[in-house]
C-alpha cells in the first residue's frame, strides 16, 4: 500500500475514534462531554472523509472500489452519509454513540491490511458501474444503521426489563422509536440492494464478465441469499406484524450476511471478489503510468 497516497485515512479515522468516545461519553456522562464538540468532531471526520474519497476518485477516474482499502473508505463514507441523514430527519439521541466505534473499527482494520493490496484484476474494472455500485453501497450503508439501530433496541429493552434507571435509559430513544426507524432504515435500504443486484445481474449477463455460469460465483451467491433475507424480513414486518426484539434480532443475523458478503467472500477465492493482484494490476489500480 502506498503511504503517501493513504495514510490520510489514518487521521479520518482517528477522527471517528474521538467522534466515537465523544458520543459514548454524551450517553454515558452528559455533564462532561459538551454538545458543541460532540456536533464538530463528526463534521470534521465526515469532511476530511469527503475530501479524501474525491482524492482516490481522481486517482483512479472512476469510483473508488478498485480495491478493498478503496471499497471500505467509500462503504463507511455511505454509512456516515445515511446516517447524517437519518440524524437531520429523526434526530435520534445517541445513534453516534452505536455507530462510530463500528465505523473506526472498519477503518482500522482496512488500514492494519498494510502491503496486502487486496484489489479487483484490471479485466473487471468495467464491471464496478455507477448503476451497480453506489446503490448497492448506499444500501447496505442503510443496513448497517438497521443493524446499529437493532443494537440500541436490545440495549434499551435489557435496561427496561432489569430495570436500570440509569444515564443509559435515559440517553437511548424509546422502544417505539427504535423500531420505527428500524423499519424506515429497511425499507430505504431493501429497494437500493434490489436495484444494485438487478444492475449488477444485467451487466455480468451482458459482458459475459463472470463466464457462463456467473450464478454459482460465491459473492452472487451470498447476495442473493442476503437479498431473500431481508426480503422474508419485510415479509414479515409487513405481512404478519412482527416487531421489537425478534426483528431486531434478525436484523442483526441479516447484516452478518452482509458483512461476509461485502468482505469474507474473497477468501472463497470468488472471481468477483478481492484477492492479491500482480505487480502490473496494482499498477493499473493505481492509475501509475510508466
Amino acid at each position: 500500500m502506498e503511504i503517501s497516497a493513504y495514510s490520510p485515512f489514518w487521521l479520518i479515522v482517528v477522527f471517528y475514534l474521538l467522534s466515537g468516545i465523544w458520543e459514548v461519553g454524551r450517553l454515558l456522562r452528559p455533564e462532561g462531554f459538551s454538545k458543541q464538540w460532540a456536533d464538530r468532531l463528526p463534521f470534521m471526520a465526515f469532511a476530511l472523509h469527503s475530501l479524501f474519497l474525491l482524492y482516490l476518485a481522481s486517482r483512479v477516474e472512476n469510483i473508488p472500489v478498485t480495491n478493498l482499502f478503496e471499497s471500505v473508505v467509500f462503504l463507511t463514507w455511505c454509512v456516515v452519509a445515511v446516517f447524517n441523514g437519518v440524524e437531520y430527519l429523526y434526530g435520534v439521541p445517541s445513534l453516534g454513540a452505536f455507530l462510530f466505534p463500528l465505523v473506526t473499527v472498519l477503518g482500522f482494520w482496512v488500514l492494519s491490511l498494510g502491503d496486502n493490496l487486496l484489489g479487483t484484476p484490471s479485466n473487471l474494472s468495467k464491471f464496478w458501474l455507477i448503476a451497480h455500485t453506489i446503490p448497492l453501497f448506499m444500501g447496505y450503508a442503510a443496513l448497517t444503521l438497521t443493524f446499529v439501530l437493532s443494537l440500541m433496541y436490545l440495549t434499551q429493552q435489557r435496561q427496561l426489563k432489569h430495570k436500570f434507571f440509569g444515564p443509559l435509559l435515559l440517553g437511548l430513544p424509546s422502544l417505539e422509536s427504535l423500531d420505527r426507524l428500524m423499519w424506515k432504515t429497511l425499507s430505504f435500504g431493501f429497494p437500493l440492494l434490489t436495484l444494485g443486484l438487478v444492475f449488477g445481474i444485467f451487466w455480468v449477463k451482458y459482458s459475459n464478465i463472470l463466464g457462463p455460469q456467473w450464478y454459482m460465483d460465491p459473492k452472487v451467491v451470498m447476495g442473493t441469499v442476503t437479498w431473500l433475507v431481508y426480503a422474508a424480513l419485510l415479509h414479515l414486518r409487513i405481512g404478519v406484524t412482527m416487531h421489537g426484539s425478534r426483528v431486531a434480532m434478525l436484523n442483526i443475523a441479516g447484516f452478518t450476511l452482509v458483512l461476509f458478503t461485502f468482505l469474507g467472500t474473497f477468501f472463497l477465492g470468488a472471481q468477483h471478489g478481492y484477492k492479491k493482484v500482480s505487480k502490473e494490476d496494482t499498477m493499473i489500480i493505481k492509475g501509475i503510468k510508466e
